[in-house]
């Protein structure tokens, strides 16, 4: 009886030892044959490869779209007045802003860019603006000098120091002015914006002569924590703006326009 039942089980073992190679063959062959090694199918593999394929050709399009727009950007910028005044501009356009310099060849590249606030209420032609309005002057103007509340940062621009004294007047005297003042005069307080004003640098609007009531303290500053919106300043992140702080010089305007179309008349 022993004897019988080993034979029995000796010749099951043998029978599954002898089924194994088909079955395990059918497992990995075939248009729906399993992957041991990423548990996808075959047709899944391919699907996947496909979609890589597409985002492939689909960031080989945007990248040849951003540079035929930053080509055209550049011959906007060759043929404005403002490239005749300087060798950088930082171009304000909508929300993105982006620096250039100006090659010996007279050729305009980008070097950086970076998302950015404005005024609450939007862009207006500077000599329609008016002091508390809300909105960005548009137009072409020289950074005047970078400033903030401690030591200069990295940057060869021209910067100023705040002070406990240090205003930017609104008053009629010294309209749209950095002014120090050991008693308090209409204006900005300037030590009083502590994030905002950490670093800065001064627009140089509604400068020589400056039109009283058309508009003060038009800076491009740190943005508030909680907005990118501003009074009628151009608002960046801290680490854009110290970025900007090194690659600016002395001489440098800001062209700031709400579109591409506008760049040609300044």
């Amino acid at each position: 009886m022993k004897r019988s039942l080993s034979i029995f089980f000796f010749l099951c073992f043998s029978s599954l030892l002898l089924a194994f190679p088909a079955f395990s063959s059918r497992l990995v062959s075939g248009s729906h044959a399993v992957s041991f090694d990423s548990g996808k199918t075959e047709e899944d593999q391919a699907e996947s490869g496909k979609m890589e394929e597409k985002k492939a050709e689909s960031g080989k399009m945007e990248k040849t779209e951003e540079k035929k727009e930053e080509e055209e950007e550049a011959k906007l910028l060759a043929a404005t007045k403002t490239s005749e005044k300087t060798k950088q501009i930082i171009l304000k356009l909508d929300h993105r802003l982006s620096l250039w310099n100006k090659g010996e060849d007279g050729r305009w590249k980008k070097v950086a860019e970076y998302y950015s606030g404005h005024g609450r209420n939007g862009f207006k032609k500077a000599e329609e603006r008016r002091e508390g309005d809300g909105t960005t002057p548009i137009g072409s103007f020289p950074i005047l000098f970078s400033f903030g509340q401690g030591d200069k940062p990295e940057t060869e621009m021209s910067y100023r120091r705040i002070s406990r004294n240090s205003y930017w007047s609104s008053g009629r005297k010294d309209y749209n002015s950095w002014v120090e003042s050991g008693k308090k005069i209409e204006g900005e307080h300037l030590i009083e914006y502590p994030i905002c004003y950490q670093y800065a640098m001064a627009v140089g609007f509604n400068q020589n002569p400056a039109v009283f009531g058309r508009g003060s303290a038009i800076f491009l500053h740190i943005k508030a924590p909680d907005s990118w919106e501003s009074s009628g300043c151009i608002t960046l992140e801290k680490e854009a703006l110290l970025e900007l702080f090194r690659l600016c010089r002395d001489g440098c305007y800001i062209l700031i326009v709400p579109d591409a179309s506008s760049i040609e008349s300044y």
